[in-house]
């Protein structure tokens, strides 16, 4: 009937909203894909093509639960990562060493075994409140005794409690755990980790009803347990459960270090403590006597609950914003139902006469980060079953949608960050590939007009992938700083990094809708390099709603040698028929990152349109 020509020439603008839907530089969807990036690793300059990405895993054993924060500082070359079970690792710039941060203990052969670290700080867990107390981890280097498991979560209990002696139980608040046998080695242990920050030459680490630190980063750095309660003498923290987002538990402690010098957390009182049934800010404020940080301060010491927040408000994210502090949070507990609105507040700590602007209500249940870029607030919002909204707040009470995605759920706290005008966070896919996925939105020059893109694939297994913290982080081999996620299946965890050698598990759609019947009669694709012994890109056709489908020859050295473009016609697509769309994918599965030129050009044979 007419021979039609549809060309895809950019892909700029990103995932299209709607699944059938999609206006000129959009694909359908994608996975490890970044139009952002050079065509080779050695270049600097965005190429605008489809470039697949891959990462590979650099984490070892001692990387064992899932990630809360990745961390730079400015003291030193390292990456520290912070699990959940408290471990505190460093890496290199390279990172080619996993070293495990902890403190030391003894333990006796005895009934019932009674643990000796010096100013260890920790509190007691009840059976009847799930808020109290603080649950461990032990690791040896040679063996513990009969009784204990390395790996294995214990919680500290009342009995036997002293200011350096401590016994755990198997459950909360339960019976004492009794050892037997023999033991080697140095055995360490770490505390349960709701949050990590930097702050004034040491990372400190929440702990749930406490708070310790690592440092001074500049000279000589030890953990030191219990520095909130017993270094500072302040209250202790409440330990209130907040939600699980893919099996990982949102931050009940979340950090900030805001612009006049100080590091404020958040809280959420439980019962029996001062702010009761309300969210709360906290504030360490430290000094130089010898080194950087190591004394608390004087003109403004650091303070137990410097600000009230309002009844049921769970605070999940806290950011700079001017001389302000704006204060992410949830209204509430269950992800299963929508108890309450997502909110915010702003307050400023400079201010003594007024109170704060909010709370300013958000479209969604639950809000979990925030990252100012630039002097503009951005908030991730949604719920925990599908859909993920990226705003920014324009002042006032006012925000506005850059994106909403329906698939996935919104990042935690540590999960966000950005490189320029590009911003980026940890999350999901299910389709077209399953894994965990760093989303991306912009690009480093904002004269581009970047929509979403997922960015990154981890090397995650089966499971329930999830990246639950990033970080963008230079590393030695990279000329620009590339994102490192830490992901969780529910069973694995691990961190990665850029790799031009990794398989790729990259994938690409888009989708054509036509509007009658047709043949597609050519295909042609041109590439970035020359097809190579370790290129492997699969195309399939998909027709009509992903109905029914074709697979053209593969695009690999066999089939293709060294060709830098790759033109599919005739008897081989004689078949290649739809009634109304199609779809076209690219699938790469070998280590050769060869990026997709453009534009990819197909022409169609319009057929005489009929019922069906």
């Amino acid at each position: 009937m007419a021979i039609k020509n549809v060309k895809i020439n950019q892909i700029f603008k990103g995932h299209s909203v709607a699944q059938y839907y999609g206006d000129e530089g959009t694909m359908n969807t994608s996975v490890a894909i970044d139009p952002d990036l050079p065509i080779v690793s050695t270049d600097v300059r965005t190429s605008g093509y489809a470039v697949p990405v891959g990462y590979a895993v650099f984490s070892g054993t001692i990387f064992n639960a899932p990630a809360i924060r990745l961390i730079n500082t400015p003291k030193n070359t390292l990456t520290y990562a912070v699990l959940t079970n408290g471990r505190l690792i460093s890496y290199t710039s390279s990172f080619g060493s996993e070293t495990l941060i902890a403190s030391t203990f003894t333990v006796t052969i005895a009934s019932p075994a009674v643990f000796t670290l010096t100013a260890h700080g920790l509190s007691a867990t009840s059976s009847t409140d799930t808020t109290l107390g603080n649950s461990v981890y032990f690791s040896t280097t040679g063996a513990l005794p009969t009784g204990l498991t390395a790996g294995t979560e214990y919680f500290v209990i009342s009995a036997g409690l002293t200011a350096d002696a401590f016994r755990v139980s198997t459950s909360r608040g339960g019976s004492a755990v009794n050892t037997s046998g023999t033991q080697s080695g140095t055995h360490s242990i770490t505390v349960t980790t709701t949050w990590a920050e930097y702050y004034n030459n040491y990372i400190y680490l929440f702990t749930g009803t406490n708070v310790s630190r690592y440092g001074p980063l500049n000279n000589s750095p030890a953990l030191t347990h219990g520095f909130w309660v017993t270094t500072l003498s302040l209250t202790v923290l409440s330990n209130t459960t907040y939600p699980s987002l893919r099996g990982v538990i949102m931050p009940n402690h979340v950090a900030h270090a805001h612009g006049d010098n100080s590091l404020y957390f958040c809280d959420f009182g439980t019962a029996g403590t001062t702010i009761a049934g309300q969210g709360s800010l906290h504030r360490i404020n430290t000094k130089k006597v010898t080194d950087e940080g190591d004394t608390n301060g004087t003109t403004v010491p650091s303070a137990y609950n410097v600000l009230d927040l309002p009844f049921g408000f769970y605070p999940t994210a806290i950011e700079t914003y001017g001389t302000s502090l704006m204060i992410l949070g949830i209204y509430t507990v269950d992800t299963t139902v929508n108890q309450g609105g997502a909110a915010f507040i702003l307050w400023d700590p400079t201010d003594t006469t007024s109170f704060y602007l909010g709370p300013v209500y958000l479209p969604d249940p639950l809000a979990t980060a925030l990252l100012n870029v630039g002097g503009i607030m951005h908030i991730w919002s949604g719920n925990s079953v599908n859909g993920v909204r990226l705003s920014k707040y324009l002042g006032g009470t006012l925000t506005k949608d850059i994106m909403y995605q329906e698939e996935g759920m919104p990042p935690l706290a540590g999960a966000v960050d950005a490189l320029g005008n590009r911003i980026v966070w940890g999350g999901f896919s299910t389709n077209p590939a399953a894994g965990g996925i760093v989303y991306a939105h912009g690009s480093k020059d904002a004269r581009l007009p970047m929509g979403l893109h997922n960015v990154v694939k981890t090397s995650d297994a089966t499971g329930s992938p999830y990246v639950s913290a990033l970080k963008y982080i230079q590393q030695n081999s990279n000329i620009t700083p590339k994102v490192i996620p830490a992901w969780t299946t529910g069973t694995t965890y691990g961190a990665d990094q850029y790799s031009t050698t990794a398989t790729l598990a990259a994938n690409i759609r888009f989708m054509v809708n036509v509007g009658q019947k047709f043949n597609i009669t050519k295909i042609s694709i041109p590439l970035a390099g020359a097809v190579n012994s370790t290129t492997t890109i699969t195309p399939t056709v998909y027709f009509d709603d992903l109905s029914s489908n074709s697979a053209p020859a593969v695009i690999n050295n066999t089939n293709y040698p060294s060709k830098r473009k790759v033109i599919y016609k005739g008897t081989e697509l004689k078949d290649y028929i739809g009634l109304n769309n199609f779809t076209l994918q690219f699938a790469w599965t070998n280590t050769n990152p060869l990026p997709i030129a453009f534009p990819i050009i197909i022409e169609l044979d319009l057929k005489e349109d009929e019922a069906v």
